[in-house]
């Protein structure tokens, strides 16, 4: 678990929570080590964005040229960062889950206006959470339409067998959080409107119902259907990604399909106008992929950038109706990308997990690829000097 040795942390008491200023020493021997292993990160404007492990997040306004540790103070020793959510550049919530053994478990969310210089806390109450021990709840996505309204979806196993989903809703940007009636199906949360919103099951895609859509903000929802392609329509789904809302009404997902017995898989673009409600296959001739699905498919101000399948270290990247390759690091392979992001002037993020966690940072129209992955000097020299 992290240790605050070699940090400076400021604690002042703010209202209903504290204000957290943290720095970290760079490395005695002044070399760059690597850290520990990104899993999760998002553009959330151009050359503005944050990476994350379990237990660090950082934040960088250069495209990954440096990058500041804004780490959330964790209370307790086995609090770790599952989810990140910034909503723009200045306010992101992180929620931290403690599961101690013969205990309830205990959830605050970190919360920031200024990209993460301080942070706020709220506790969220559990007390309704069903579990069983062996199988502690986790975060299983959160989203945010505007910096007020946010929703939090908690996933918890009441048996060995079964598992459900506690969806939590904020209308005054984190502060208190309020349990809805738990939604049909738990996977991942999008809000386009405080009203509109759609959640997908990426673990159970094989359900006709793996897309549910609300119009009341949380309280009720109502099944989504997904129409096949034609001349496949006894297909199948084996992937489904999150929706992706470019307004209060429009939104995109991907879909992995496939015939049945048949081990090649299309991946399909699929469109709402009405909140998802009602889903069409755009038209855009679908990519054949073999690693698709996810958040490998991602949409920012109108645009949609896809990963298509490409030899060796060859990267296809699908943007609206062009097709983009770039050359990735000889020891990358398509195969390896496991998130993409993109912000508005199409600067493309790309998350690698083998043979180690890198963040790539790609200009589609030059070809140009830089790694950007946080190393511990840059990071630690930074924050030291804030």
């Amino acid at each position: 678990m992290k240790s605050l040795h070699g940090s400076i942390v400021g604690l002042i008491a703010l209202g209903f929570g504290l204000c957290v200023v943290r720095a970290r020493a760079a490395r005695a021997d002044g070399s760059c080590g690597a850290i520990d292993p990104i899993r999760s990160f998002d553009l959330v404007a151009p050359g503005t964005g944050w990476a994350a492990s379990l237990e660090h997040l950082y934040w960088t306004a250069n495209n990954g040229r440096r990058w500041r540790d804004i780490t959330p103070l964790q209370v307790r020793p086995d609090e770790l960062i599952q989810v990140v959510y910034f909503a723009d550049r200045q306010h992101g919530w992180v929620p931290l889950m403690s599961t101690p053994v013969d205990e309830q478990p205990h959830l605050q969310v970190a919360m920031t206006g200024n990209s993460g210089a301080s942070w706020s806390y709220v506790a969220v109450d559990l007390t309704h959470v069903d579990y069983v021990p062996s199988s502690p709840p986790s975060i299983a996505s959160i989203s945010f339409s505007d910096p007020m309204h946010g929703w939090m979806l908690i996933d918890a196993s009441s048996s060995q067998l079964s598992r459900r989903g506690y969806l939590f809703r904020t209308t005054d940007g984190g502060m208190h959080w309020r349990l809805l009636p738990a939604p049909p199906i738990d996977g991942g949360i999008s809000f386009g409107s405080a009203r509109n919103g759609v959640v997908t099951d990426p673990l159970n895609p094989y359900n006709d119902t793996a897309i549910w859509h609300t119009k009341d903000g949380g309280r009720t929802w109502a099944a989504s259907l997904l129409p096949f392609p034609e001349r496949c329509s006894k297909c199948v789904v084996d992937q489904i990604s999150r929706a992706f809302f470019y307004d209060a009404e429009d939104a995109v997902l991907t879909a992995i399909i496939r015939a049945p017995g048949i081990d090649d898989f299309v991946s399909v673009e699929y469109g709402t106008t009405d909140g998802g409600a009602t889903w069409s296959v755009n038209g855009r001739s679908p990519p054949r992929a073999s690693n698709a699905g996810g958040d490998l498919m991602v949409v920012a101000d109108g645009h949609t950038v896809g990963l298509n399948a490409a030899r060796h270290n060859r990267l296809l990247l699908r943007i609206d109706e062009k097709n983009f390759a770039v050359t990735l690091p000889a020891d990358v392979t398509p195969g390896a990308i496991d998130k993409l992001s993109v912000a508005s002037n199409l600067t493309v993020w790309a998350l690698s997990s083998y043979p180690q966690a890198n963040i790539f940072s790609i200009n589609p129209h030059s070809g140009t690829v830089r790694q950007v992955t946080p190393a511990r000097c840059e990071w630690g020299t930074q924050a030291a000097n804030r």
